[in-house]
């Protein structure tokens, strides 16, 4: 019996989703089933093999799946978030906007009582 080298597969597995993402990323204007159909073996990849997909390849809708296009999203900055609705099937995703370090904001604050 064999030993599974789970970091092995997690690796493999972690390569396999960066390339159906971006995949997907470069087909989305030619054929928008096909890339929905690549975000979904991606994130059914990530699942299997308990893996995060990195934030910089999120820009996919989380319930229907279908890659970000600018024909098919709506970006609102509102009280300090960014706001992606989907408009294949409207759901809402808030992104908080936040200052990098806390002395910058204390900073800012400080700033603003001296005045």
């Amino acid at each position: 019996m064999l030993k599974r080298e789970k970091k092995l597969e997690r690796k493999i597995a972690l390569r396999r989703v960066q390339f159906l993402l971006s995949i997907a990323q470069e087909i989305k204007f030619e054929d928008y089933e096909l890339a929905r159909r690549y975000v979904n073996l991606a994130r059914k990849i990530s699942m299997r093999y308990r893996i995060r997909i990195p934030k910089d390849l999120r820009l996919y809708c989380k319930r229907c799946g279908y890659p970000y296009r600018h024909d098919r999203m709506r970006v609102r900055v509102v009280k300090s978030r960014v706001v992606i609705t989907c408009l294949n099937c409207g759901f809402v995703k808030r992104i908080p906007i936040r200052l990098r370090n806390k002395n910058t904001r204390m900073e800012n604050k400080l700033s603003i009582r001296s005045e």
